[in-house]
């Protein structure tokens, strides 16, 4: 899989807010006759380039959080979206995110997944050439 190189300016710290309680977000997928829903549990902020940016995160594994989103880069370089995960909030509630560690789902590679889109608005507007590119 082709990736870009490492940049540590795409190793930033969010701060996490949970939500009181979990939410159900209809979600469209990679394949356009199926929807879906996503699991929202809170919202990560960050800054990024000098612009603020908030992403609605979803439960990953062993606490940690996944985060789907669009950049600059898609539809170009890297794949229409990609995630990221992070490990779980630390107790204030920051987190760190690796865009270097950014990953393509699936229906990067082939016409038949289903693979969830982002949550509408998970958009960054800068360019993340951090991760997964093009496969």
């Amino acid at each position: 899989m082709p990736t870009f190189d490492f940049n540590p300016d795409l190793v930033v710290t969010g701060h996490f807010k949970a939500y009181d309680d979990e939410r159900q977000v209809a979600i469209a997928t990679s394949h356009p006759q199926v929807q879906s829903t996503a699991t929202a549990v809170g919202e990560v902020s960050f800054e990024l380039g000098g612009a603020s940016y908030r992403l609605v995160a979803e439960p990953g594994t062993l606490g940690g959080l996944t985060l789907n989103f669009h950049d600059l880069t898609n539809g170009t370089s890297t794949y229409d979206w990609r995630k990221v995960t992070t490990a779980k909030p630390r107790p204030d509630g920051s987190v760190i995110i690796d865009f270097n560690r950014a990953i393509n789902y699936p229906s990067a590679f082939t016409p038949y997944g289903t693979c969830p889109r982002p949550i509408r608005g998970n958009q960054i507007n800068a360019l993340i050439e951090a991760g997964e590119k093009l496969p």
